[in-house]
Formats: structure tokens, sequence, C-alpha cells
């Protein structure tokens, strides 16, 4: 916007909404369309000044499982950034980003998915032998469902940013994460198995230790659930050597893929996982941080606004 244009201009963008028939023709078709079938939205931004006329455009597509009307702002933004880019290499001028001034006004969601996982952790997770965390009290075998989708919510929302069309993942413990992430991202949830099915012709593999079961094992995805141009966000329920999220970085490698981030709800911070995989120039966020376990006490660490840390322990 000029710098002379009415404050209403410079302060908010709009977008009209989709035309009703749109979400009605999409939720027609996906009862009966194959698994592959997508929606493309397409937007044209055009750029307009005396005799100067820029235009381009910008596109996204969405599995039809996985529709959302919101998805659409997708495409506004990738064609308004394609524009801009434009204008600025035609007239000089520097693009700093769509919506991005004024952003630390709006206040931001308040997510409560980490503060409740860390609660459940410190009452109801027990240290069994070789330091290992049981939480089968709601993340294993009984699955608590409304605390995985808030810590799902939460999750997904620092991943936001860097647009991920898919989620990986291992089955089955890191289910309970992926799939709620994958919904609130709306995106696809591919998940590695540890040994082949009859279905699985081809497929990625790459070796990994299980601390839990203490042996080594493979992990294995269909070659043809990931793509080269797909942007894959690594999701498990544990961070700690870091084996499991190095294997599934090396069948992303292999496919040709790009790894936008790894999630987890839980991070050993004792086994330096995440050490393990700052070579991979990934960002790797945590809902809860375990300091260290030691005579059957779990102590955590949790970030502050002052920028401290506080401890909580559990028994």
């Amino acid at each position: 916007a000029e710098r002379n244009a009415p404050p209403r201009a410079q302060s908010s963008y709009y977008f009209p909404d989709l035309d009703p028939s749109i979400p009605a023709l999409i939720s027609a078709l996906l009862h009966s369309s194959p698994p592959d079938r997508t929606v493309t939205f397409t937007t044209c931004v055009t750029y307009h000044s005396g005799d100067l006329t820029l235009q381009d455009y910008g596109s996204v597509e969405v599995p039809v499982a996985f529709y959302k009307p919101e998805r659409a702002y997708v495409s506004v933004s990738h064609a308004i950034d394609a524009v801009a880019k434009k204008v600025g290499d035609q007239l000089g001028w520097q693009y700093l980003g769509w919506m991005t001034q004024g952003r630390s006004k709006i206040p931001s969601t308040k997510h409560t998915g980490s503060s409740k996982l860390r609660d459940r952790v410190l009452r109801d997770a027990r240290v069994l032998p070789n330091s290992i965390i049981d939480v089968s009290k709601f993340m294993d075998s009984l699955v608590d469902v409304s605390l995985m989708d808030e810590c799902g919510l939460e999750l997904s929302s620092r991943f936001l940013d860097l647009k991920p069309t898919k989620v990986l993942t291992v089955a089955t413990t890191g289910l309970v994460a992926a799939l709620p992430m994958s919904r609130h991202l709306s995106v696809p949830c591919v998940y590695a198995r540890k040994q082949r099915n009859v279905v699985m012709s081809s497929a990625h593999h790459a070796p990994y230790t299980s601390k839990t079961v203490g042996t080594n094992r493979e992990l294995l995805v269909s070659k043809s659930h990931l793509d080269a141009d797909d942007r894959v966000l690594v999701v498990d329920d544990f961070l700690s050597s870091g084996s499991s999220q190095r294997a599934l970085l090396r069948i992303i490698s292999d496919a040709g893929a790009k790894c936008v981030g790894v999630a987890v709800l839980v991070e050993k911070e004792y086994d330096r996982g995440r050490k393990s995989l700052s070579g991979y120039n990934v960002r790797v966020e945590s809902l809860v941080s375990v300091k260290n376990v030691k005579d059957g006490c779990i102590t955590l660490v949790e970030e502050v606004e002052a920028g401290g840390e506080a401890e909580g322990e559990g028994d």
C-alpha cells in the first residue's frame, strides 16, 4: 500500500468466502472419489499502477479426503508472494512479506496441550528399568484422545509456517500424535512399518535401534507414499536417542523429499537425541522435556516466558 493510503487499507486484508456450491460439490464427490483424487485451488493476483500491469498465479493441491475451504488461502498467499516479487524486481522495491507487520499485536491462541501433558507425565508416568518411561496410562495402550488432540493442535501450530504436505511417523506408538496433527494440518499421514506386508511391493527402508525392545530393527515405507516434491514433517511420541527419527530422515532423503521438521510429544533430554539430529538442519519441537530420571523420579524441564527454566518432579 502507498504511504498516503487510508489507514483501513494498511491494517488488514479481506478475502471473500468461497462460493457455497464449491464445498457442496466437493462433499458430494468425496464419497465416489479414489483416495488419490485432488482438489486444486488457483488464484490470480494483478498489480496495476499507471502503465504498469503485472500478474502471477498461485496454486495448491489438496487430497479430496483432507479438503478444507481454508486451504484456498494457501494459493492466495503463493500468488501474492509471486506478484510481489515481480513488482520488487520491476520497481526496485523490497518485499517484506504480506501480513507480517503488526503480528505481535495480535494475541496468539493460548494452547494448553503441553501443560496438560506435563501434568499427566508427572502424575501417571512411571520409570522402568533402563530409564524407560512408561506412559501406558494415557499415551500407549490406553490413549487419552482429548489430550492427544490438544497436543496435536499445539504442535501443529509450531509448523504451520513450514507448510508440510505430509506427516511421517512410526507405527504404532507415533500415531497417537501423528493422526491429530495430520487432521489439524489437513495433510495425509504416512506411517513406517516395522515389517513388510503383502501389499508392500517396493519400499524405502532404514535400520534403527529400539531401546524399548532392545534390538536392532528396520523401518519400511512404501515408495508410493512419498513423492520428491513432498515437504515431510516427522512426528513421534518420544525423542530419546534419535535413532528412529534418523531412520525416518534417511527414508525421506531416499525418496528425494524434504524434511521440514521433527515434532515429538516427550523429549528425553538426558538421552541427547536432539543433539544427534543437529546435523540435519531441521527444526525440532517437543511439548515436554524430561531432564532426568533418578530413583524412580521424573524431573521435567519447562520453558517459561521469563526465559529461564522451571523444574517439576513426579514419582
